[in-house]
């Protein structure tokens, strides 16, 4: 019911894989975070009705996707900042977590598209200094 109330979000969590060992605990916090980091962002900004949440666990690697029906923008490049005001440090959290632990994190979206969020993090992970 409360899904259908005007302006709410349903997201649908999907797990993929089979986990060879649990994650390190800093993956998952970093995981966690990321995810309502985006999933924020979705709420706030994006006018989207619906999201998904995939955990995917690889044999050497794990990857969060969390993507939505939303109204999309014109990505820009990690480190390009056009006219449009930035709000906030959403992003390049989101960036720094998984750049400490060795990952990427990629976004694709297109005006009217939706996005696409993907943060892919080595299991084997060393740790940025920074």
């Amino acid at each position: 019911e409360s899904a259908q109330a005007e302006g709410a979000l349903t997201v649908h969590c999907h797990v993929e894989g089979t986990p060879h060992a649990p994650l390190p605990d800093r993956v998952q916090s970093a995981l966690l975070r990321i995810a309502q980091g985006a999933l924020a962002n979705v709420r706030e900004h994006s006018g989207a009705s619906a999201a998904g949440l995939t955990l995917t666990h690889l044999d050497d690697r794990v990857v969060l996707d969390i993507g939505d029906n939303g109204r999309g923008f014109t990505a820009e490049p990690e480190g390009v900042r056009g006219a449009r005001t930035v709000r906030g440090h959403g992003l390049p959290a989101m960036r720094a977590r998984v750049r400490q632990l060795g990952g990427t994190l990629t976004i694709e979206s297109a005006p009217g598209e939706g996005t696409v969020l993907s943060a892919e993090v080595p299991l084997t992970t060393t740790e940025d200094p920074t």
